[in-house]
């Protein structure tokens, strides 16, 4: 009976990532850093970070700061969706920015495995530079 519990309790803390910073305790550094006045300052805010991480990461390889603040950046741009209204979240922007945000963790995920792939780290932080103004232009088109 306790292991049933246990497990239970492990596969709902799992399960439960959406707006929580349990694996990545630096993704709430910087969201906190990034925290404006509405989800979509703190969003763009974020966005912009990234943005100079991504252009960090051009100048390094492997494991590299840049790579990690790109990597607790782009936890903290999760949780910010968690920030929008009901209103802000019905709307096609917001499904826009969503959809982006999901193309953004594909292409971070391939990043992950050329990170020291000189030529594929390049093309892939070009992709997300890319995403990433895509997503600023959705962001800042939802409705206050």
């Amino acid at each position: 009976m306790k292991h049933r519990i246990l497990c239970v309790t492990l596969a709902s803390l799992l399960g439960v990532s959406g707006c929580m910073s349990l694996f990545h305790p630096q993704a709430e550094e910087w969201y906190q850093q990034a925290k404006g006045a509405t989800g979509q300052q703190t969003a763009l805010t974020l966005i912009s970070m990234m943005d100079t991480a991504t252009q960090q990461a051009k100048t390094e390889l492997g494991e590299s700061p840049g790579l990690n603040n790109l990597h607790n950046q782009f936890h903290a741009l999760q949780k910010t969706f968690c920030d929008f209204s009901d209103q802000q979240a019905a709307t096609t922007a917001y499904e826009q920015a969503l959809t982006l945000q999901q193309e953004l963790k594909t292409v971070f995920h391939r990043l992950g495995k050329f990170k020291n792939d000189t030529s594929l780290r390049a093309i892939h932080l070009d992709l997300f530079v890319k995403r990433l103004q895509e997503l600023r232009t959705a962001v800042q088109s939802i409705p206050s």
